[in-house]
């Protein structure tokens, strides 16, 4: 079921389907993440909970730190992705990250077990603030 998610009174378009989530990238999205890029992202992920709740009677089971990561690696690709790469010397990382700026109008967001990458995720999840002073460092007032 595709859906309009409201946060912080921009719209997003988000399909909705049972262990998944998958946004819609677009103008509205990185206007959302412009002013205030974890405040926006930690708004629209709860309402998309919300949604997902309303709409399954469950929770959806991905971390919010794991759904923020991957959505700025989608919506902040080429600058995610040279960051990652130039912390990792990985071979899977770098493989990965060339994959998100290839992919990076579509964001899919699985649970556990219905999602390939969600551990490459949940991996970077711990990170979240690292990550995001060096996407959104030049931003903080």
């Amino acid at each position: 079921m595709t859906t309009s998610i409201t946060a912080q009174g921009k719209i997003v378009v988000v399909e909705f389907k049972l262990h998944a989530i998958r946004i819609f990238s677009s103008d509205v999205l990185q206007q959302l993440l412009k002013d205030d890029p974890q405040a926006g992202t930690q708004e629209l992920i709860g309402n998309i909970k919300k949604e997902y709740q309303r709409l399954f009677n469950k929770d959806f089971n991905v971390s919010d730190s794991s759904m923020s990561v991957e959505i700025w690696a989608h919506v902040y690709a080429d600058r995610f992705a040279e960051g990652v790469k130039e912390y990792s010397s990985i071979n899977i990382i770098d493989k990965i990250a060339e994959k998100i700026i290839q992919h990076a109008d579509v964001i899919d967001i699985g649970e556990k077990g219905h999602d390939e990458n969600r551990f490459f995720w949940n991996g970077l999840a711990p990170f979240k603030e690292a990550i995001a002073n060096i996407l959104f460092g030049s931003q903080k007032k």
